[in-house]
């Protein structure tokens, strides 16, 4: 049995995305064919020697200066492979520096977002579904075979059939030596622009960075394309079965990084448009296009206000404070407060006691229980009838628990018993004489 591959997430840097966490079906994937472990030390030689793939996924602290010769080694002498995984707003929002390591590559990641302008089965305009961007052509026709859900509709390029879940990402600036994988396409907003870059040297060593972590994430993962697209990118970078030519990426159309103005800024400037008239030309110092005098405060009018006072006759007084009188059309409002409400007690199980034996007096218990063991008797046959010495000694002792002459749980002989009932007899027999 051949010894499977090491995969290894590293947790040292913080990361947002963990497979104990928001990568849990990532994990169970992973575990088939791949044995997947974590790094929660500073990276360095020892731990990437035996790893296959290293991902970064969401690194939120900074790297020094040692650690990214380290992975610079791994990739450029060892051969190794790396995946790296950001978000949107990219280095800014996640406070690290990985694209000082990126740009050796050709690869940066930028600080924006990605967006589609309009519904497209996710509610949030964030959760994109990219359309046509799978621009690498070995790479599309790869997927086009598996198991993914294709657009139903004749297209002219099939790669448009391809339709993947690019949630809450951002966009890469590739230039050589690396290329480009995933591109945002026609529909989503910034048009045309890098999304995942690749990045092979001649000794095996690769680089895979995407713009977004949480195309794996458990939520995005149930999709098949993103499925698909996982396995492949595994494949990319865990063995030498897929090589690239330059053929796989002559039809990749690729637009300027553009970026927009702050529309929200300028609509609370006082002049929001700005529009050039003919034949004016721009002043040097942009600052004298704008009128502040509009939203400024000045009181070089109040020597004149003052003395209107004297020319009206009227005499000049500060401004007191009135105090306010509100009135009150409705009474005032009282908290309603209620009691609290106690449950009633259960009432007693009685079904459970013998009330008649509970609370009959001691002489209907005395004529009952000789009842019953005279009925006990007239059953026997003639012989038999006369009772036994054990039987009259239950008879005397139960008799004595009725009369309280001993407690319920004592125990003592009939003849003690009788001798009890003798002494008390004896007790009581002057009081009988008168």
């Amino acid at each position: 049995m051949s010894q499977k591959p090491t995969i290894c997430f590293d947790i040292s840097k913080n990361e947002r995305f963990q497979i104990t966490d928001n990568y849990k079906m990532l994990h169970r994937k992973l575990k088939a064919n791949w044995n997947v472990e974590q790094n929660e030390v500073e990276l360095n030689n020892e731990c990437l020697a035996r790893t296959k793939i290293f991902v970064l996924a969401g690194p939120q602290d900074r790297f020094t200066e040692e650690e990214f010769e380290v992975l610079k080694d791994y990739v450029e002498q060892s051969g190794g492979s790396l995946l790296v995984l950001l978000g949107e707003g990219g280095e800014q929002e996640f406070n690290t520096n990985v694209n000082f390591f990126l740009e050796q590559y050709g690869i940066y990641i930028n600080s924006d977002n990605v967006v589609r302008p309009h519904y497209y089965k996710n509610f949030h305009p964030k959760e994109c579904i990219v359309g046509g961007g799978v621009v690498c052509e070995s790479m599309w026709r790869q997927l086009l075979k598996r198991d993914i859900e294709k657009v139903d509709y004749d297209f002219s390029d099939e790669k448009y059939k391809i339709h993947f879940q690019y949630p809450y990402g951002a966009t890469l600036n590739v230039s050589e030596p690396a290329n480009v994988l995933l591109t945002t396409g026609p529909v989503v907003y910034p048009f045309n622009r890098p999304l995942a870059g690749y990045y092979s040297n001649a000794k095996g060593g690769k680089i895979l960075a995407l713009g977004s972590g949480y195309i794996w994430h458990d939520k995005y993962l149930q999709d098949k394309t993103n499925d698909a697209m996982l396995e492949y990118m595994l494949q990319l970078l865990g063995t030498d079965e897929i090589n690239y030519t330059h053929l796989d990426f002559n039809d990749v159309e690729l637009n300027d990084n553009k970026h927009f103005t702050d529309l929200a800024f300028l609509a609370d400037m006082p002049k929001a448009c700005l529009i050039d008239s003919i034949g004016t030309e721009m002043p040097s110092d942009f600052k004298q296009m704008f009128d502040m005098s509009l939203c400024s405060l000045s009181n070089r009018l109040l020597k004149d206000v003052i003395d209107t006072y004297t020319q009206l006759h009227v005499n000049y007084e500060p401004l007191r404070i009135i105090k306010p009188q509100f009135e009150i059309p409705l009474p005032p409002l009282q908290l309603a407060t209620f009691p609290p409400i106690f449950s009633e007690p259960p009432a007693p199980p009685l079904e459970l006691f013998d009330l008649d034996e509970t609370f009959s007096p001691a002489r209907s218990q005395l004529a009952q229980i000789t009842g019953q063991c005279l009925q006990a008797l007239r059953s026997k046959e003639p012989a038999r009838r006369a009772p036994n010495q054990r039987e009259l000694e239950n008879y005397v002792k139960e008799c004595a628990r009725i009369t309280a002459i001993i407690r319920e749980q004592q125990e003592m002989p009939a003849r003690e018993i009788l001798n009890i009932v003798a002494r008390q007899i004896t007790s009581y027999a002057p009081y009988a004489e008168d």
